[in-house]
């Protein structure tokens, strides 16, 4: 049986516009986005308390959306579980998270826990695919071009 993990997770709905509706045409402002913040396993210190915590404010039954309520929580939780001599984050992982959670409001934020299977985490490693770009051989897709080579070809 595969392991499985826990995450906190902070995402956003994302959002599309309607530029004209004659024509249909929509703009993408954000496609959505999901990031994990933090792996909740027994390594942490304040487990239990942390559990507890998301107990309390029912996260193990249900997404949390209210903008406020989400930021609440990550206050406490950088505020209250500190782990031994730093923080449960860094200042700037807050501060992007703080960030993240006022310039996607229009979207709709939402924090969550997530169990992921660590066979479905895992990413296959592939082999680099080789694409053939006219004039300068082989590339591999994984390597970035120069951008010399391509501005010289013209």
């Amino acid at each position: 049986m595969a392991s499985e993990k826990l995450f906190l997770v902070l995402g956003c709905f994302g959002r599309q516009d309607s530029v004209n509706s004659a024509d249909l045409l929509t703009f993408v402002s954000c496609p959505s986005v999901e990031n994990r913040i933090l792996k909740i396993d027994e390594s942490l210190d304040f487990y239990n308390e942390i559990m507890d915590y998301f107990e309390s404010v029912r996260l193990f039954d249900r997404p949390m959306f209210d903008l406020n309520a989400t930021r609440h929580l990550l206050h406490n939780m950088q505020d209250r579980y500190d782990q031994k001599f730093k923080r449960l984050w860094s200042e700037q992982q807050y501060n992007l998270f703080e960030r993240f959670i006022l310039g996607h409001k229009i979207c709709g934020t939402y924090i969550k826990l997530i169990i992921v299977s660590s066979e479905y985490d895992k990413k296959p490693e592939l082999p680099p695919e080789k694409i053939i770009v006219k004039g300068t051989g082989i590339i591999e897709k994984n390597v970035p071009p120069q951008l010399t080579l391509i501005r010289g070809k013209r």
